[in-house]
């Protein structure tokens, strides 16, 4: 299992859809529509197979209204993008204050082989 190679399909995969750029890491200044992967879980399936859990976040525009709108007109797509490289599992609005102001995020969860 190449994880190196996983997170940049994912990141492929996202650049697919009209207004978002993926990347395999976090972008050093992110901007509305930049996604990126952050591995999740790894467990256990049968024999030496393992089943792989992500989390995509997508950077939202910070207005409320902006950001329910940008979901409504893209989440569509997203999954549709991602179903080659993994199953979406669920997509939920979140907000971070890990930058000491909050910040508001799709989360997109999947997950694959």
């Amino acid at each position: 299992m190449n994880l190196t190679d996983k997170r940049e399909n994912i990141a492929s995969q996202l650049s697919t859809v009209t207004g978002v750029k993926g990347y395999a890491y976090r972008p050093t200044t992110p901007r509305p529509g930049d996604a990126w992967p952050l591995l999740g879980a790894l467990d256990r399936a049968d024999g030496l197979a393992f089943y792989v859990s992500w989390r995509v976040l997508v950077f939202l525009p910070q207005d409320e209204r902006a950001a329910s709108e940008w979901i409504d007109a893209h989440c569509a797509d997203l999954i549709d993008a991602l179903e080659p490289v993994g199953f979406v599992d669920r997509l939920e609005p979140v907000v971070s204050s890990a930058s000491g102001t909050d910040q508001m995020y799709l989360q997109i969860t999947m997950r694959g082989e």
